[in-house]
């Protein structure tokens, strides 16, 4: 196991990343409702873009909604501006949560 597979495995039993998986699930299900969300049968390896079969807009909404949920201690702007299309493609809900736990640890350093 890498060190960082090793990172994510602890990062994801803390209660931190809890709460944030609570509230990134909360925002998906405000923009796609909850009968979809549970027909697509989210989890931590969902892909935004094949698995929850998400639009770019859709996308955006809900990074619009986080950022203001964790009052810009998140910078998806320059995470996603960063990332080649293959990884925007192959972007999961995990990714998502351990990226804003990551942020959050960080502001609060």
């Amino acid at each position: 196991m890498s060190s960082q597979q090793s990172v994510a495995v602890d990062t994801r039993n803390q209660p931190l990343f809890e709460s944030v998986h609570t509230t990134v699930e909360g925002a998906i299900v405000g923009v796609v409702g909850r009968w979809y969300y549970d027909e697509c049968q989210v989890g931590l390896e969902s892909t935004f873009a094949e698995d929850i079969e998400l639009e770019s807009m859709e996308v955006m909404e809900i990074a619009e909604n986080l950022i203001e949920t964790y009052e810009g201690k998140v910078d998806f702007v320059t995470w996603f501006s960063a990332m080649e299309l293959e990884d925007l493609v192959e972007l999961t809900l995990g990714d998502v949560v351990e990226f804003i736990v990551k942020s959050i640890e960080r502001s609060a350093a």
